[in-house]
């Protein structure tokens, strides 16, 4: 509980603090794979200058676990986490790498909350809270001054989790600029 609360207060001074002012704001959305099923994320991002963002993202998977029985399992997860340019290209600034990470809380939901699977076994796993840190990697094609395409992709560490310690997401989206 203290590493979440020490990631939020770090994401909030991170933007309160910035000493260029906001440069621009924007949202994203993309979908895509997620171990076992899909995906969807939704970001809000806060540039703090051309080269850097805090973002804050809400992540979505719906999925199965293939294994002796199949058990679906959903995992909601909140990302407070930080974003730098590591490459652009230089001419006209379409196309863009960032990279960054955060920390991750959340919750995951196993065999829809139930124990007991159809044939009468019992899971060992139960849903429950989740934490850990996440790193991530953006590509980035502006497709105009006010939308770029979006390819996204994390690899988290859940700390607590019983559907696995590392779970991957890559997806694919866009990016509208506020202002």
């Amino acid at each position: 509980m203290k590493t979440t609360i020490s990631i939020i207060v770090f994401f909030f001074s991170t933007m309160a603090f910035s000493q260029n002012g906001n440069y621009a704001s924007s949202v994203g959305i993309s979908g895509g794979y997620a171990e076992d099923g899909f995906g969807i994320m939704a970001t809000y991002n806060y540039h703090l200058s051309r080269n850097r963002y805090a973002q804050l993202s809400v992540f979505v998977a719906i999925a199965e676990d293939k294994g002796s029985f199949d058990i679906p399992y959903n995992i909601f997860t909140v990302q407070p986490g930080y974003f730098i340019k590591v490459w652009e290209q230089k001419n006209f600034k379409k196309y863009g790498v960032n990279l960054g990470g955060g920390g991750i809380f959340g919750y995951e939901v196993i065999n829809n909350g139930n124990s007991l699977l159809s044939n009468g076994a019992i899971l060992d796993a139960k849903s429950q809270f989740i934490y850990g840190i996440f790193i991530g990697v953006e590509g980035e094609i502006a497709l105009s001054n006010d939308f770029s395409l979006l390819v996204k992709a994390n690899e988290y560490y859940h700390i607590n989790s019983d559907v696995g310690k590392f779970y991957p997401y890559a997806g694919i989206g866009l990016r509208y600029f506020l202002f």
